[in-house]
């Protein structure tokens, strides 16, 4: 909960209800014997509702980072995985997001695909996935960028096509260089 309020979700009510099958019911089957459902209210005076009928993109993005960071205090996991944990946020929530990224990467390795310039500006290592058409096959290639060029990645992420001056100088501002 103290995650999620973090993550600008400061009136949320979060459960996780977990049933039982008992009597007539089935009992153990493929899936368990319990049935579990993760329940949330994300406004107040709202009742708890099951969260794959009513939560937003952002809103699951958030609740999976935080129960990201509550099973790697537990757990002590030693590598997550993000893939668009920035999915339906952007401004102030994605770098509150990338700042509970980067305090979760000092006790575990976090590998976090993004779009979003906040959250990458967080990073410690910044890796830029290309995509090339070698001999008709599209191939991917990862790299690490060099400081100036997180600094021109940035600054594209922020304005697109034609990056200006004032977006690497926010893009600098952002990296603290």
């Amino acid at each position: 909960m103290e995650t999620l309020k973090f993550l600008d979700m400061p009136k949320v009510r979060f459960a996780i209800e977990i049933r039982t099958f008992t009597g007539t019911e089935t009992g153990l089957n493929s899936h368990g014997c319990d049935d579990v459902d993760f329940t949330v209210a994300t406004n107040p005076g709202e009742p708890r509702v099951s969260m794959a009928k009513i939560a937003s993109g952002g809103e699951l993005s958030r609740i999976m980072l935080a129960i990201k960071c509550a099973q790697a205090k537990k757990s002590g996991t030693g590598t997550i995985v993000f893939d668009e944990i920035d999915t339906g946020v952007s401004g102030g929530t994605s770098e509150r997001i990338g700042i509970k990224l980067k305090e979760l990467s000092q006790t575990a390795q976090v590998i976090c695909v993004t779009h979003s310039p906040q959250i990458s500006a967080q990073a410690d290592t910044h890796l830029l996935i290309e995509k090339m058409e070698i001999e008709g096959r599209a191939e991917s290639f990862v790299r690490e960028l060099q400081p100036e060029e997180r600094v021109s990645e940035i600054a594209r992420m922020i304005g697109g096509i034609d990056i200006t001056d004032k977006q690497i100088s926010a893009a600098r501002e952002m990296l603290k260089i």
